[in-house]
């Protein structure tokens, strides 16, 4: 009896399988094939190079992406970072670069999405580190206040109160809307921001001199600075409610012959406490209740927090001479 010696197990004689194993990169393979798909190792010949390629479906853990590709387990590849130009070797560094990038782009990302979650809050977290309490960061220092309600820039001469709100520093250190600021405890004042920085490095309650000018001529007062905090206006509105005229059309304007500036009134309504009183159009007001009137914010203060049904003696220029009229103030 013949008997045959068993020959090595090859390419061909594994013809009636479907798939075959690359002896290279072991990647299951269609039968057929002349050279592996993954890393280009040449296994025979084989009719498949000349007819439709064969593609696998999850075979052995491998699986084929559209674009004849191989994606791990079989998944599509969507990216195109599994096509293989350079056989398998690339398909490796791709793998790795690709896992790199978006290793580095998430430590990128985390902090960021971790501030906008937390809207900040982290950054309180990590001042208990040094000290912080927990939960709360630490308030602004109190910053002094000066009392004045608007200001205007008064060329090569100093900063003009506008409005004074009345029991703030300014009011109780005897300054009036007009008054022009030319120095605070020293420094020359030019702007708002000279005020405000030379008001952010005075401590809370500290007494200063204010120099000013008023209706050209200058004087002195000491003016103490409270927080801007404790100041509260309802404090200081009257209980009855604001005080009304009737009068519009507030015009700041100098008064011939004199240094002074007064308030034009360009309207008086008819039938109105001013009207009732008085007034005219075109008369200037210097003087309500015994304080001086140089602008039409501090007319308007002024009426603003005159007690309804209160009289008060205003002063006005008519015909180039001043004239004092009686007022019992309305209600607004």
């Amino acid at each position: 009896m013949k008997t045959e010696t068993p020959q090595p197990e090859t390419y061909a004689s594994r013809a009636e399988t479907e798939t075959v194993t690359c002896p290279n990169c072991r990647a299951e393979i269609a039968r057929g094939m002349r050279f592996c798909r993954l890393c280009g190792y040449r296994l025979g010949e084989g009719l498949a190079e000349y007819v439709e390629t064969v593609r696998l479906n999850n075979v052995g853990g491998i699986g084929t992406m559209p674009g004849g590709g191989l994606t791990p387990a079989g998944a599509p590849d969507t990216t195109g970072l599994y096509s293989p130009p350079g056989g398998c070797d690339a398909v490796g560094r791709r793998r790795t670069r690709g896992r790199r990038r978006f290793v580095w782009l998430a430590w990128l990302a985390f902090p960021i999405a971790l501030v906008v979650a937390t809207s900040g809050g982290v950054f309180v977290i990590g001042n208990l580190a040094g000290g912080g309490s927990a939960g709360v960061s630490a308030p602004a220092p109190p910053r002094s206040f000066f009392g004045g309600a608007e200001f205007e820039r008064v060329e090569d001469v100093g900063l003009m109160l506008e409005s004074v709100l009345p029991g703030g520093p300014a009011a109780a250190a005897g300054l009036h809307d007009g008054d022009v600021i030319v120095k605070f405890d020293g420094r020359r004042i030019e702007s708002e921001g000279d005020l405000r920085d030379a008001l952010r490095e005075t401590p809370v309650g500290k007494t200063v001199e204010v120099e000013y000018l008023r209706d050209g001529e200058p004087g002195r007062t000491m003016l103490t600075t409270m927080a801007a905090n404790e100041y509260d206006a309802r404090a200081f509105a009257p209980a009855a409610g604001s005080g009304y005229w009737g009068v519009s059309g507030l015009r700041r304007v100098p008064v011939e012959g004199t240094k002074l500036y007064g308030v034009r009134l360009g309207g008086v309504r008819t039938n109105r406490p001013a009207d009732i009183a008085g007034l005219k159009e075109g008369d200037i007001v210097i003087e309500f209740d015994g304080r001086p009137v140089r602008t039409r914010q501090g007319l308007s203060s002024y009426i603003d927090h005159a007690a309804p049904g209160t009289v008060v003696n205003v002063t006005v220029i008519r015909d180039n001479q001043p004239v004092v009229i009686p007022i019992k103030m309305g209600r607004d």
